[in-house]
């Protein structure tokens, strides 16, 4: 059975469709001078013919990029540019088609592109359905380092097919539930609770999308420029993002969500350390995180390498390291510092599991 359902932001709506009979009649509505599809070598093979049978497209244009994160990088940006520049005009969209490092790129392209082009999302992997399309943050990457470059740019609809899902090997999938667990910790132990009921059982992922977007809609309307509340939003990214960026730089690139796993893991640590000492209160999450969630590889001599990242990280103010922090399940903070020796003491925990 179709679902169709409709969340409502306070800068776009997301529609969950799986037939994308609305993005039909968006496009049709509004009326854009050309339409211009990005896709990645593998949404161009499994995802393109089916967006423009269901949307009965017959006036547009595609362009492709490959495939991986080490490819969100200005200078394809640039060859989209040039693409760009004989087709489109400031009443011209550009649809990103494809999972997190498509939207990311495409937004940052189309925001930029003639001080700012209409974009959406059609996000095909479950991490970019409840993260990466969500919240208005478009980047790319610079120097091996992850989002250096970005704009906070909102596309002008999300619209979500679960039917794409079906494409994905099941690391993608695992790749989402790592953020699934972030909104579900953040949110309180009634909702860490129904996430591991419900984890990884595809009768309940349309439910899990529907949590996780009207969850992270809520932060990120309230804060768009994340200033305050949206920051809490970066659990497990400060080393996460640095264990991801150091396996690019080793050309062995990781999900996501794995990244993420591993920089949970790491700060619940650092949660514990700084907030409760000796008592263990996080020891059925870490215990989950470890079980489900591959571990990301890195040897002791690795550490200064990650290590490095974390110091450039772009969420540091006056070169304080401030990783989000829990006091409680539920209870985030994002405004504590923490001393880079005591983040290479996590990963050593982290790397001894």
């Amino acid at each position: 059975m179709s679902r169709f359902a409709v969340i409502k932001g306070k800068f776009h709506r997301v529609f969950i469709d799986d037939e994308l009979k609305s993005l039909r009649r968006f496009l049709r509505n509004e009326n854009y001078s050309s339409v211009i599809i990005l896709t990645d070598s593998n949404t161009e093979r499994l995802c393109l013919p089916g967006l423009v049978e269901l949307c009965k497209l017959k006036n547009y244009h595609s362009f492709s990029i490959q495939a991986g994160e080490e490819n969100k990088t200005l200078s394809y940006a640039e060859k989209l540019w040039e693409q760009l520049l004989p087709l489109a005009d400031r009443k011209s969209v550009v649809i990103n088609l494809g999972g997190g490092m498509i939207t990311d790129i495409g937004g940052f392209v189309a925001s930029v592109f003639k001080r700012g082009i209409y974009f959406i999302h059609v996000p095909t992997t479950l991490l970019a359905m409840v993260d990466a399309s969500i919240g208005g943050k478009t980047a790319i990457d610079m120097a091996n380092h992850k989002n250096q470059l970005g704009t906070f740019a909102q596309p002008k609809a999300v619209f979500i097919s679960t039917v794409w899902l079906k494409t994905l090997p099941k690391e993608h999938l695992l790749s989402a539930y790592a953020e699934i667990a972030k909104h579900s910790m953040l949110g309180g132990l009634k909702e860490w609770n129904q996430f591991v009921l419900n984890f990884d059982k595809s009768e309940s992922v349309d439910e899990q999308i529907s949590v996780a977007v009207k969850f992270k809609l809520k932060i990120a309307d309230n804060d768009l420029y994340e200033e305050g509340k949206r920051k809490q939003l970066n659990f497990g990214h400060t080393v996460g993002h640095a264990l991801e960026s150091f396996c690019l730089l080793k050309k062995k690139p990781i999900p996501h969500g794995i990244a993420v796993a591993a920089g949970m893991i790491c700060e619940l640590y650092l949660s514990l350390k700084i907030f409760y000492q000796t008592e263990n209160i996080f020891g059925e999450q870490i215990d989950f995180l470890k079980k489900y969630f591959p571990k990301v590889e890195f040897n002791e001599k690795d550490i200064d390498e990650v290590l490095s990242f974390i110091s450039s990280d772009k969420k540091n103010r006056n070169g304080k390291i401030k990783p989000v922090l829990l006091k409680r399940i539920g209870k985030p903070n994002w405004d504590k510092e923490v001393g880079i020796e005591m983040i290479e003491e996590s990963l050593n925990y982290y790397r001894q599991l």
